[in-house]
């Protein structure tokens, strides 16, 4: 399952580069400290590490609520947002219960969510 995590997390990292072009100033400030809590994120899990788990998962919620976040929440990119959102606030409720098993399967869902979206814009940038 790690194997699996680490893949998708360097998927993600390496669309999330491929789309800072893509993106104004503001949300690709956004994407890469939405990233870099995911990279801690995937830290915790594999050492275990509770305490960082619970607070990494705890500032990708206040990402989440930011405003600049708002300004992702596009009718096209709308499922793939609800989906992460979902994703990471779930997230953080198996962060703060201690179950780690949990957390790491809704990383996962964050993480497609994430990978999904990335596509689409893609797509998007193609057919324009």
């Amino acid at each position: 399952m790690t194997a699996r995590i680490g893949m998708l997390a360097a998927g993600f990292l390496a669309l999330s580069l491929g789309m800072a072009n893509a993106q104004t100033a503001r949300t690709g400030n956004v994407m890469r400290e939405k990233l870099g809590h995911a990279q801690k994120i995937l830290e915790a899990l594999t050492t275990s590490n509770r305490d960082l788990l619970t607070s990494e998962s705890a500032a990708l919620v206040r990402i989440s609520n930011s405003p600049v976040w708002a300004e992702l929440r596009t009718r096209e990119l709308a499922i793939f947002t609800e989906k992460f959102l979902k994703s990471v606030s779930e997230l953080d409720a198996a962060a703060r219960r201690n179950d780690l098993d949990a957390a790491a399967t809704h990383y996962n869902e964050m993480t497609m969510a994430c990978y999904q979206c990335h596509r689409r814009l893609k797509d998007l940038r193609i057919a324009h």
